[in-house]
């Protein structure tokens, strides 16, 4: 195992998961990092596909298939589990990123290498946003407050008055991002990384940190904060990694009310064991 684990998942979406590869090929000291794809919901085509791909590279690349569609979070835990990792076996870094990412900078792994694992839990990088060309870290700077809360519980009451506060809040957004230029640029400390590319570090393993996958989408960000919290570690904006985000690539494919009530479910889940 290289000191460098990428870890990423396709579902129902081979083409997205071979742009990711041959982007991937591109890096320097690329021959540093192994690259284990999750395959969601396998079936024939999709195998034959990604054995195909893997075959053609260069790369050290391991095929995981399941199944069962395990979502994002679920799939990388399962490929965590598979690999039996240990203290004498696990990688420095161990990045868990969306197959729609794009390796824009050729020297991320250059620069992650010369980074100290020991020093950090996560690591959260510059994602600049393909469709919107906006970071999309830092992420979360804080944990949610009382007026937070007070939010989602009048969010979550149904999908209807939901989808209206959700426009409401896109509009807002919008209007204040028009009239604001501020940007972060320093690196920093902030509650939680986005979800599209984490960089955990060995250290957050080894000192008993997890991934936890009790629910289907939407709090992979929220329950690595409050386990690195638990840990009394720290998530840190890194903006001299960076990579791009393809997001609309893998969208589309649920609709809004499918889309809420999957985000209710994992809301409370958080809430219920985190809050």
């Amino acid at each position: 195992m290289n000191k460098i684990l990428f870890i990423t998942v396709n579902y129902r979406n081979t083409q997205v998961t071979k742009n990711f590869i041959q982007s991937f090929e591109n890096l320097d000291l690329k021959e540093n990092a192994s690259i284990v794809i999750v395959d969601n919901d396998s079936t024939i085509e999709s195998k034959e596909f990604l054995k195909n791909i893997s075959k053609k590279s260069n790369l050290d690349i391991r095929l995981i298939f399941s199944s069962n569609n395990l979502y994002y979070w679920g799939g990388a835990n399962y490929a965590l589990n598979k690999l039996n990792l240990d203290i004498d076996n696990i990688p420095d870094w161990i990045i868990i990123c969306n197959n729609d990412i794009i390796f824009n900078k050729i020297d991320l792994i250059v620069k992650l290498q010369n980074i100290k694992s020991k020093n950090y839990a996560v690591l959260a990088p510059s994602i600049i946003s393909v469709k919107s060309k906006k970071n999309q870290n830092p992420h979360i700077l804080n944990p949610i407050s009382i007026l937070g809360r007070l939010y989602y519980d009048i969010f979550f009451i149904n999908s209807v008055s939901g989808l209206f506060i959700y426009k409401i809040r896109t509009m807002l957004n919008k209007i204040f991002n028009i009239y604001s230029n501020k940007k972060i640029n320093n690196p920093m400390e902030i509650y939680a990384p986005h979800g599209s590319f984490m960089i955990f570090s060995k250290t957050f393993f080894n000192n008993g940190g997890w991934i936890d996958s009790n629910f289907e989408m939407f709090a992979e960000e929220l329950t690595t904060a409050e386990i690195v919290k638990r840990l009394k570690m720290k998530i840190f904006f890194n903006p001299d990694l960076e990579v791009m985000h393809d997001e609309h690539s893998i969208s589309g494919s649920r609709n809004w009310k499918e889309n809420f009530y999957t985000f209710k479910r994992a809301y409370y889940y958080f809430q219920k064991e985190y809050l």
